[in-house]
């Protein structure tokens, strides 16, 4: 017995950004489809509650289990939360209904968040010390971004993604590797007026750690997919380029979603299984690199063991 994924939510906002909104900064949709492969992206707004919009994609996944009372934690991820004290994660909590013995802390690892939160929570579940956790990543990098900056204003996108954890017979052990260089934090980090990147040297650098990392997990039990974070287009096409041969397939949704952050990885799982473009029970490789700087991967089993759909659109009436 070993732990791994039995279901996920994933969800975004209902405001549609598209690349004409960026013409104000004299951005062109050619301009940044070329740049990024990114044509819209969907934006909270701004009196929006994010522990209310989090709550909700959650309570979706708690409510199809068997028994809320045997998740034991709740790690949120978020990048572009400003919920300091109290944070997020206790409302969060709450307000899905799980009950009050759950752990529930925030987490922040800009970009890899989801990847360490997934870590830990593999790491719980192996361990015993919890039956099931929850990984909820919620992001609205709309707020932390400077809309006027030429270099950013287009790139992200807002999104929550949630991720079950708990063991089952069929599953292999997961595997795992993170890293951190900090003589790199200034590739990356929030200015006066929002997230500002230097891109061509986080380019080079994403690129080369990611496709390290994905062949560091993959060494005992090969993957059937990979969800990079999705960072750019260019990146995701650089990586897929060096994966060698046979590959896994090897997912790419950033054109509707842009970068979400810690959030890119559920999002874009959420949206291949439910299009049908991935199998509901095989090995998923994900593999981050972000802001610290810092960079991870996982290799996990999973087994979405039910026929909903599980976004990222807006949850419809009777899915849940």
């Amino acid at each position: 017995m070993a732990a791994g994924l039995t279901d996920v939510q994933a969800w975004v906002p209902p405001d549609r950004i598209s690349n004409e909104h960026f013409t104000g900064i004299s951005l062109t949709d050619a301009w940044i489809t070329r740049r990024t492969g990114i044509h819209s992206r969907a934006w909270f707004a701004e009196d929006a509650d994010l522990a209310e919009a989090a709550a909700d994609v959650v309570r979706t996944v708690v409510e199809r289990g068997p028994d809320r009372t045997r998740i034991g934690a709740l790690l949120l991820v978020s990048t572009s939360s400003d919920a300091r004290v109290p944070g997020l994660a206790q409302a969060v909590a709450t307000r899905a209904g799980l009950p009050p013995s759950v752990l529930s802390v925030d987490l922040n690892a800009a970009c890899c968040g989801t990847v360490y939160a997934l870590t830990m929570a593999l790491g719980m579940v192996t361990s015993g010390t919890v039956s099931e956790a929850l990984v909820c990543s919620v992001e609205a990098m709309s707020r932390i971004t400077d809309q006027q900056d030429r270099q950013t204003a287009f790139l992200f996108g807002d999104g929550i993604g949630v991720l079950r954890v708990a063991d089952r017979e069929q599953f292999a052990p997961a595997s795992s590797v993170a890293g951190c260089d900090a003589a790199f934090g200034e590739l990356m980090k929030m200015g006066p007026n929002g997230v500002q990147i230097r891109g061509t040297e986080v380019y080079e650098r994403a690129v080369s750690r990611m496709v390290r990392v994905l062949a560091d997990v993959s060494t005992d039990f090969k993957p059937d997919v990979v969800v990079a974070h999705q960072a750019n287009g260019r990146i995701l096409e650089e990586v897929r380029r060096r994966l060698p041969a046979p590959a896994p397939i090897f997912v790419n949704r950033i054109a509707d979603l842009g970068n979400t952050s810690s959030a890119s990885i559920p999002l874009a799982f959420a949206a291949e299984l439910t299009d049908g473009a991935v199998a509901r029970r095989a090995r998923l490789a994900a593999v981050a690199y972000g802001a610290g700087e810092a960079w991870g991967g996982v290799s996990v089993d999973y087994d979405i063991d039910h026929e909903l759909p599980v976004g990222p659109h807006p949850i419809a009436e009777g899915e849940a």
